[in-house]
Formats: C-alpha cells, structure tokens, sequence
C-alpha cells in the first residue's frame, strides 16, 4: 500500500481537517453539519448557515474599518508559520 493510498490518513498528515484548520488559525469556525451531511438536509444546512452568517456579519459591522484592517492583516500574518 502507498504511503497516500487513503484520503484520511493523507488529510491528517497534512492538517487538512477543519479542527487542524481552526486551531491553525487558518479558518474562524466550523459550521455543524446535520446528521448524515449537509446533503441528507438542504434545509437545516442552509439554516445553520444562515444562523452563522448573521452573527458573524453583526460582528464584523459592529468594528470599525481601522480595527477590522488591521486584524485582517494580523490574521494574515500568521498563516504559513509552524508551530509545533
């Protein structure tokens, strides 16, 4: 068997999972799925979506453009750099 030959391990190696993401700093948050995927509920998916969207958007407008540069760049700054 190739050292590749499945997706998970390959995922976990290289820190692709949304939890490896969110602790990287590389994502702001994990949306839930519903049970199954978001394919076996459209509806619930879009919803929690929706739910996650406002409230990121009623945090963002609440900062002021200066605040919002600068933790763009900050954020920004951060990626690439490995800690371990």
């Amino acid at each position: 068997m190739e050292k590749w030959d499945h997706k998970e391990k390959a995922a976990e190696a290289l820190k692709l999972t949304s939890e490896d993401m969110l602790g990287n700093g590389l994502i702001d948050g994990i949306i839930p799925e519903p049970l199954g995927g978001a394919h076996q509920d459209p509806a619930a998916a879009a919803a929690n979506l929706k739910s996650q969207l406002l409230k990121d958007l009623a945090e963002l407008t609440a900062k002021d453009s200066d605040t919002l540069v600068t933790e763009r760049i900050d954020k920004f700054s951060k990626m690439g750099v490995v800690t371990e």
